[in-house]
């Protein structure tokens, strides 16, 4: 995640115009934690919690939060953003949690982030900070939506975030993990014999799904965030990207790529009215599982 981490990234930019997730996630997230008599409350571990803003959510439903990030830029955002809440923070890689003592931690959670680990190191140190009761929850959204309205738009988006000739090669490596709905975490998962492994996407869009190899579950409904937007807001949203970041680090000159998307977009729906309120059905995944008994 090496963009997020370098000091001239905005992260209070981030903050501002990320979206929050759905409040009855944590709840989704309990649900399938507490199907185990074992199973307690007392830590959660939100690892690449970026700004906090899924770490913050989590306290209503567990004793003792923690926020872990590479990124000590995020972690500044993530520390001013909760002053009014009692997580803690600490810097530190997801694969090497040298901080948690082993079979310690009830719930880990990665809202958008598990992308940019090494897949293999992650779960192996998530296996042994989990207690034997514990959940590891792996979720995200792609930054990709069906505009409802506007179908045509599907394609403009992807095509301008992922074309080689806009903003494909200045994305971090990992990012395409995300885009296929976590696909290569189920793998290792199953791999590594992981317990009561369910991997649930939203619409069925996500690229490569539904897989005939590890089929997901296709929801009806979203369970990870429902997003309301308006092309501004698509606009501010856009602009915490990290290829974003990096493209304008590269070519200082050009103009500013989200600017140039909204317009791009916006001739593509036919739209004049920068407020108008957007029907999308963003693409989601999320990954719950038990470590190996």
């Amino acid at each position: 995640m090496a963009t997020y981490s370098l000091p001239i990234y905005n992260s209070s930019n981030y903050q501002n115009n990320r979206p929050q997730y759905k409040d009855a996630l944590v709840d989704t997230i309990l649900e399938y934690h507490l199907k185990n008599p074992e199973a307690t409350t007392g830590l959660a571990v939100d690892v690449a919690t970026g700004t906090g803003i899924f770490a913050r959510q989590l306290q209503r439903g567990f004793k003792r939060v923690v926020g872990v990030d590479i990124s000590e830029v995020m972690l500044q955002s993530a520390r001013k953003a909760s002053t009014q809440s009692s997580v803690e923070f600490v810097q530190s890689s997801a694969e090497s949690l040298l901080f948690l003592e082993s079979g310690s931690v009830d719930v880990i959670t990665v809202a958008t982030g598990a992308h940019w680990f090494n897949i293999e190191e992650f779960i192996t140190e998530a296996k042994r900070v989990l207690k034997p009761a514990g959940t590891l929850a792996i979720f995200g959204y792609t930054g990709f939506a069906r505009f409802v309205d506007y179908p045509q738009c599907d394609t403009v988006l992807k095509e301008f975030s992922q074309s080689g000739s806009k903003l494909g090669p200045y994305w971090d490596q990992g990012r395409e993990v995300l885009v296929e709905g976590y696909r290569d975490y189920h793998k290792a998962l199953i791999r590594g014999k992981w317990v009561d492994v369910v991997r649930r996407i939203y619409p069925g869009t996500i690229q490569g799904e539904p897989s005939t190899e590890l089929p997901p579950v296709v929801g009806e409904s979203p369970v990870v965030m429902d997003y309301s937007v308006s092309w501004r807001v698509l606009k501010s949203y856009w602009s915490t990207w990290s290829a974003l970041a990096t493209y304008h680090r590269k070519h200082p000159e050009c103009e500013a790529a989200d600017q140039v998307l909204l317009r791009e977009m916006m001739a593509a729906a036919g739209s004049s009215n920068v407020d108008e309120p957007l029907n999308l059905e963003w693409e989601e995944v999320l990954l719950l599982c038990r470590p190996p008994q």
